[in-house]
């Protein structure tokens, strides 16, 4: 196999979550030019078309499915439904989250069950949903986006870092319960990237500084950046790679 081949997603099938906008729609598009069906989910019908037109209009092939990760029914239904359509599904990216700010002794029981279920619950039932196929099959990848975060305390953000924690912990378990049936599962965990979730932050000049400050590449990452990890990560090239967290963070963590 050519060092091409390796990294050729052709007649593969991936489900991308959280694909209608930033991180997820990059993901999408990258899948899609390295020759994967990408099946993009997420709760927002009209923003999934633009990501599904974006990677039709590059000669790749997608369809747009709704859904909402935090009913777990509903993720059933709708992997069922992505494999009528597209076929088994090979490659599984847990991308779909949400972050939230907010002093710990003023978060209500609510949100902290929505983070759960948005930021970790979700991942542990779309892999759920999946893993049958795969393992009938014996092959399968499963690529969960975590945070440098969930390797951090922040003030203001616990519930976001413990869940982010979570599933480094989630990727951990899997990996190695699911290695027999030739199942792979990594993580990868963004810092600081040029996103909706961090866009009010970075157009404040005193804050952009003082987050960059702490990077030692002195910029933040660009979301079409993180997309050729994810391919690594879904295609043969990274056939003897599980259970790791790879941080692509300009060096942040490493920084302390």
């Amino acid at each position: 196999m050519s060092e091409a081949d390796r990294m050729c997603l052709k007649g593969c099938v991936t489900l991308v979550t959280g694909a209608s906008r930033g991180l997820g729609r990059a993901l999408a598009l990258a899948l899609g030019a390295a020759g994967a069906a990408v099946a993009c989910a997420a709760r927002s019908a009209d923003d999934l078309e633009a990501t599904v037109t974006g990677i039709r209009e590059a000669g790749g092939v997608a369809r747009p499915f709704r859904l909402d990760v935090t009913h777990s029914d509903e993720v059933v239904e709708v992997v069922a439904a992505i494999e009528r359509a597209l076929g088994p599904i090979d490659v599984l990216v847990n991308n779909a989250g949400r972050i939230m700010e907010k002093k710990t002794e003023e978060m209500t029981d609510g949100e902290w069950e929505t983070m759960l279920a948005t930021n970790l619950s979700s991942m542990f039932w779309c892999a759920r949903a999946v893993a049958p196929s795969m393992m009938a099959r014996g092959r399968g990848k499963i690529i969960n986006v975590g945070s440098i975060w969930g390797r951090m305390g922040v003030a203001r953000h616990t519930a976001y870092c413990v869940t982010k924690a979570g599933v480094e912990a989630l990727t951990r378990c899997l990996a190695v319960e699911w290695a027999r049936h030739g199942i792979q599962v990594n993580c990868l965990a963004p810092g600081y990237m040029a996103t909706d979730f961090n866009e009010e932050q970075l157009d404040d000049e005193k804050i952009r500084r003082r987050i960059l400050s702490r990077i030692p590449l002195r910029r933040v990452g660009q979301p079409d950046e993180l997309g050729p990890l994810a391919v690594y990560l879904a295609s043969p090239a990274s056939s003897f790679m599980t259970g790791h967290t790879l941080c692509f963070d300009g060096g942040q963590v490493i920084a302390g």
